[in-house]
């Protein structure tokens, strides 16, 4: 097992690989206002445009061999589809240790973020703390092995219909709310990133109902009921909140789930109770549980009122994707990476 410490590298030592850019993001930095962003944004917005941009991705799933789906996955991924919102057990992906591992790097990341951070918290700086984020792929490292999982890019490739695109991802320690009214990604909202996703949400403490528990609307997928709705662009080209009193009457009359009180045998499949259907799922749960959910689907999170909460986030979207990508490859590491998970890293 690979040691908590983080690993050091650099661009001469480690020699890193190019990585194909998102076609889509370079052309929105490419226009020359606003305006055009918002134009070309909104004239793209659309599934004929997504399916364009994803062409070559949706034939490679076919040619690029990935790992069987074991039945965890099979399950998590037939659940995205059905809901945008599936669950899963640590040690149902991974051996126990790595959990101990990366809860050990987290702390560790922790303490240098607290060492290096400067100046005052703005936006969402103001209950967040992103304390590892770029991170850079090197051989022997357990944060590494745990990110490029290619079983889990096997349940993003059986969900999404093509290979993934890996973005990113982001160690997050949410502290106490500053106030008593919600925030940026403490509102319901889409990410504006892409129209189909699959975050993967790590709990490393537990997250009761004080903590900042992730919500999710089941059934406000793309393919789900509600997928249609709040899907806005808005001035800079962007996928842009939603007015706060239009989400309010649709969740209204919506049931709301709290998964702890859910056996985990009732929460796949018909059994589930928000299973095809519009409703509202709280993630409180302990720690080492696993959150797969598209989120082009409506969710809010990080609402803490007591303690905090430790997470780490992995993101695949698609060729589609907006966002830009925070990572690095070494050539060590991509030499070591099947034909599926090059093209998901973006190394041809």
């Amino acid at each position: 097992m690979a040691s908590s410490s983080t690993p050091i590298v650099s661009d001469a030592a480690a020699g890193l690989v190019q990585l194909r850019p998102f076609p889509h993001l370079a052309r929105l930095n490419a226009m020359p206002s606003a305006r055009a962003r918002e134009v070309y944004a909104r004239g793209v917005n659309n599934p004929h445009s997504f399916l364009a941009m994803n062409r070559r991705y949706i034939r490679a799933a076919a040619s690029h061999e990935a790992p069987p789906l074991s039945e965890a996955g099979r399950r998590v991924a037939q659940d995205l589809a059905d809901n945008g919102i599936a669950f899963a057990g640590f040690g149902e992906f991974f051996v126990p240790e790595l959990c101990t591992t990366l809860t050990e790097r987290f702390h560790a990341y922790v303490e240098e973020f607290a060492r290096e951070s400067r100046g005052t918290a703005k936006g969402k700086g103001v209950y967040l703390d992103t304390v590892h984020k770029s991170h850079t792929f090197v051989t022997g490292d357990a944060v590494s092995t745990y990110l490029a999982d290619a079983g889990v890019a096997a349940v993003a490739r059986e969900y999404m219909g093509m290979v993934p695109r890996f973005v990113g991802t982001s160690f997050w320690r949410t502290r106490t709310a500053t106030g008593s009214d919600r925030i940026y990604s403490q509102l319901w909202h889409r990410d504006y990133n892409d129209r189909m996703l699959m975050k993967v949400f790590l709990y490393i403490t537990d997250v009761g109902p004080t903590e900042g528990y992730f919500e999710y609307l089941a059934g406000s997928h793309e393919s789900g009921l509600l997928g249609p709705l709040f899907d806005r662009i808005g001035p800079d080209g962007f996928r842009a909140y939603p007015e706060a009193d239009a989400v309010d009457r649709v969740m209204a009359d919506l049931p709301v789930f709290d998964l702890d009180q859910v056996a985990p045998a009732d929460r796949s499949g018909a059994r589930a109770p928000w299973h095809r259907r519009p409703a509202v799922v709280r993630c409180i749960a302990p720690k080492a549980t696993l959150i797969f959910a598209d989120t082009y689907g409506m969710h809010r999170g990080g609402f803490v009122q007591q303690g905090y909460r430790d997470m780490v986030m992995t993101t695949y979207s698609t060729n589609f994707n907006v966002h830009k990508p925070h990572y690095a490859v070494t050539r060590g590491f991509a030499d070591g990476l099947s034909p599926l998970m090059r093209l998901s890293f973006g190394i041809d």
